[in-house]
């Protein structure tokens, strides 16, 4: 478990790195998702808190990446939370687990990126926040409505993994228990 918190951020941060100007994801919500289904909110919590650290250290502390912890900390609340609850073994439960985590994501990146960084992050995502700023006149709905078909394909990537990994942990642990009563 303690490795996890040194390797699930790095690894979190060196996707977000790769992708940052390739491709209109984030990819920095993997481990997050994976961490908090299989060890719990607070590992979950931690992982989101550490993988933004690790982005400011690959971006020179510029500032931009720490705040947005706080949506990794939805990720992991959100995704724990289903877990916690056996919400994860149907097909609905992890729409409803990838919807819950995108809408949050979303909300809280776009309330950071309009409010704090005036809608500009310095990421690929803020051309299609300036498109969608001319059609809104609102910085805060652009940068909404940018992030929410971005954040559904980054938190599906996300989220089903961490899903499929519950559910296997889980199977794993009633076959043991089987076997252990049928010994």
């Amino acid at each position: 478990m303690a490795l996890s918190l040194t390797i699930f951020p790095l690894a979190n941060a060196l996707l977000s790195l790769a992708a940052r100007d390739v491709l209109p994801l984030f990819l920095d919500s993997i481990f997050t998702a994976i961490a908090a289904a299989v060890f719990g909110p607070w590992h979950g919590i931690v992982v989101a808190v550490l993988t933004n650290g690790w982005n400011e250290v690959f971006d020179g502390f510029s500032g931009l990446h720490i705040l947005f912890a706080v949506c990794g900390v939805a990720t992991a609340i959100i995704v724990s939370a289903f877990v916690r609850s056996g919400r994860y073994r149907s097909t609905l439960s992890w729409s409803l687990c990838i919807g819950s985590v995108t809408l949050a994501n979303s909300l809280l990146g776009a309330l950071i990126a309009a409010f704090v960084y005036g809608g500009g992050t310095r990421m690929n995502l803020d051309n299609i926040v300036a498109g969608f700023s001319l059609f809104t006149e609102s910085v805060f709905t652009a940068a909404f409505l940018a992030r929410v078909p971005i954040n559904l394909v980054d938190k599906a990537l996300a989220v089903a993994p961490a899903m499929a990994l519950a559910a296997s942990l889980a199977s794993s642990k009633s076959r043991d228990a089987d076997s252990v009563v049928a010994g």
